[in-house]
């Protein structure tokens, strides 16, 4: 079982919208996290900014970071904390989803 202490760290890795907006392409568009430029490139992000909060997010394992050839690639992480976030964030974006009228 996750402690409180490294639950609390992997819940602030998201604690920045930039953070947010990067796991959330990684989850919708995993062929973004191809190479640092193609990352920043969708994201619209600052590539030192977008090192920063990928290297946080990397620290807490929600992401994993692997060198091929040229390009470091970005993919979220397989462990059980990162799939439940996705899930999280996944279920947050359908309560958020606009709700029909209720008849009168």
């Amino acid at each position: 079982m996750l402690s409180n202490r490294a639950l609390a760290r992997n819940l602030n890795a998201l604690a920045h919208p930039r953070r947010v907006m990067l796991f959330r392409l990684l989850i919708d568009d995993p062929s973004a996290g191809d190479s640092l430029k193609s990352l920043i490139g969708a994201s619209g992000v600052r590539p030192s900014s977008a090192i920063h909060r990928l290297r946080e997010m990397e620290r807490c394992g929600l992401l994993m970071r692997r060198r091929k050839r040229l390009n470091m690639r970005y993919r979220l992480a397989t462990g059980e904390v990162a799939a439940a976030l996705a899930t999280a964030l996944r279920l947050s974006e359908a309560n958020d989803a606009p709700r029909p009228a209720r008849a009168a």
